[in-house]
């Protein structure tokens, strides 16, 4: 029976700063994650509220604590930036329409893929025109992970984590990893979240699970002290040169460039 590829290894990419100016296309093989620190970008908020609609301030309204309403309308409409400025439409025509596991995209490019994922100070957007994931994850001091280990990890994933010199470290690589990939399929944390590979190397894998794709790349990447994150997308099984890591600036005028370009 036919097979699919996964091939994990850790990224050596570093953070960059974002030039505004810069020509906003994507190569076939091109992956690109854009960085935000949250904290920065509260200054911002009353200006970047008014690039959201309707529906998305509905959204607003719902978060309880004011923390997590700042949170979402500076990721929210720097994703809308980042998309308006690779699609070259205004930026009050990015809406975005859902798969039926919410996972967004824009139906006016459905060959333009992003992910997003955001944990406490930081939100990440990743752009491609290959399916992908992405997930970052803030490693909290106090969380219990072992009472996880038996429902979401296979022996020899528990066996590395257990062995391992920085437990919390090998842990949450392992989560973001397995994260990571079943948001590029498509799917959430269901029954198949356990079988998803995590470790480094290449792995045969069902090709129904992997949406009958015959190769996928899984990176692990250092987002920053205490913060580790994942990318995953479809490829050759060999390390991309075309992955970078972009941090977004905190100025509105330089966001503001982004469109005009």
């Amino acid at each position: 029976m036919k097979t699919s590829k996964l091939f994990i290894s850790s990224s050596i990419v570093k953070s960059t700063k974002l030039i505004p100016d810069k020509e906003y296309s994507l190569d076939s093989n091109d992956v690109i994650i854009y960085t935000i620190y949250l904290p920065d970008f509260i200054e911002l908020k009353s200006e970047l509220y008014n690039y959201l609609n309707f529906k998305e301030l509905k959204k607003v309204q719902r978060f309880y604590k004011e923390l997590d309403r700042e949170r979402y309308i500076i990721y929210r409409a720097i994703t809308k930036f980042i998309l308006a400025a690779y699609t070259k439409l205004n930026i009050e025509n990015i809406n975005f329409d859902y798969h039926l596991n919410q996972k967004p995209y824009l139906a006016s490019h459905p060959s333009l893929h992003f992910n997003i994922s955001h944990s406490q100070d930081f939100a990440a957007i990743a752009i491609s025109r290959k399916k992908i994931g992405l997930d970052i994850e803030y490693m909290a001091e106090d969380f219990k992970f072992t009472d996880l280990l038996l429902d979401v990890f296979e022996n020899k994933e528990i066996l590395a984590i257990q062995n391992a010199d920085n437990k919390k470290i090998a842990f949450y690589t392992s989560w973001t990893r397995k994260e990571a990939f079943v948001k590029a399929l498509g799917k959430g944390i269901d029954e198949d979240f356990k079988y998803i590979p995590s470790l480094d190397g290449e792995h045969k894998i069902d090709p129904t699970l992997a949406k009958n794709i015959e190769k996928w790349q899984l990176y692990s990447f250092d987002l920053a002290v205490d913060y580790l994150g994942a990318v995953a997308f479809e490829g050759l099984s060999k390390v991309s040169k075309n992955i970078q890591m972009l941090s977004v600036p905190n100025v509105m005028t330089d966001l503001l460039r982004m469109l005009q370009k």
